[in-house]
């Protein structure tokens, strides 16, 4: 599939009059619908709804989002829905799944905020699984490899893993990144055993004294996750090449769980060994804590899973 994502929520947030940005520079095609076709006839395959972004609690400019979204008549569109992580806090949840629920067509929720949306607070990973299930038709527009793999086993219609950091969450407009290193930083490696992110430079530093791990992927070869410690253009699409084969070849593991129940199962499972995998690689190489498992990890593996939920009357 090809995608033309216009990205308006990464810059401007949605009003109740204007939740989409359209162009206002035009005498004839300003509409919604020109804008989509624009897509077409440049070679996507399924137009994408340019939406800004919806900052926490702010309900005139969801519903205006989701009323907009109601009025689009054709169905061969994705609906973006950029919501600031905050959306999915207890008192914000209920109206969250009620206005995606409104939109019959496919939508995908994309959250915001500085960092990873899913550490932003404890039942984060939890709330999102619910809207996931609760909400048909849809898909995590923005995340990265453990939330969009979570979301996929709980009932996501589809999930997008960004390629790179800035792609896996939408800072809000008028933010800047909070960013914990320098624009120019070596790749990042996703540690497919650990389900975790690194960059390079980091992997480098942690085995300076110890043998890396190898990855044999079909990008890969046989390389060791530490020559990812470069900033040239090709060290970067090299690391991208071994991220995306990596998420492929567990895609294949995740859909030969045929039911829902069974991947959550198979999910779980991952999850546990992955956590496991991080503290005891820390024990070989003898740096405890350096790599720690993140939160929303650490959740993918204690949760419940719904069959268990269901078994206890919760």
């Amino acid at each position: 599939m090809l995608l033309a994502d216009p990205g308006a929520y990464r810059t401007q947030a949605a009003t109740e009059e204007e939740p989409f940005d359209l162009p206002t520079d035009r005498l004839f095609g300003g509409d919604l619908d020109t804008v989509l076709q624009d897509q077409l006839t440049r070679g996507a395959t399924v137009p994408v709804v340019p939406s800004r972004f919806v900052h926490a609690g702010d309900m005139s400019a969801f519903n205006g989002l989701v009323k907009a979204a109601q009025a689009i008549e054709r169905n061969d569109v994705i609906i973006p829905v950029p919501v600031d992580a905050a959306w999915l806090r207890p008192e914000f949840l209920g109206k969250l799944t009620a206005g995606l629920r409104r939109i019959q067509g496919v939508k995908a929720i994309a959250l915001g905020g500085q960092g990873n949306p899913m550490a932003s607070f404890a039942k984060a990973t939890e709330n999102l699984r619910t809207v996931m299930g609760e909400v048909p038709n849809l898909g995590l527009w923005l995340g990265d490899q453990p939330t969009a793999f979570d979301c996929m086993a709980h009932g996501a219609a589809f999930a997008v893993i960004g390629a790179g950091g800035s792609l896996r969450h939408v800072v809000p407009p008028s933010e800047d990144p909070e960013a914990r290193r320098p624009y120019n930083h070596t790749p990042s490696v996703f540690i497919p055993n650990m389900l975790r992110y690194s960059v390079g430079e980091y992997i480098a530093e942690k085995y300076a004294n110890s043998r890396a791990p190898r990855c044999r992927c079909a990008a890969c070869g046989d390389r060791g996750l530490d020559s990812f410690n470069s900033r040239r253009g090709e060290v970067r699409v090299a690391a991208q090449a071994h991220n995306a084969v990596a998420w492929t070849t567990m895609l294949d593991d995740l859909f030969d769980h045929a039911t829902a129940a069974d991947r959550q199962i198979w999910w779980k499972g991952y999850c546990k060994a992955a956590v496991k995998a991080q503290k005891d690689e820390s024990r070989r190489i003898e740096q405890p804590g350096a790599f720690t498992p993140s939160k929303p990890l650490t959740k993918m593996a204690e949760l419940p899973l719904a069959s268990e939920v269901s078994a206890n009357g919760e």
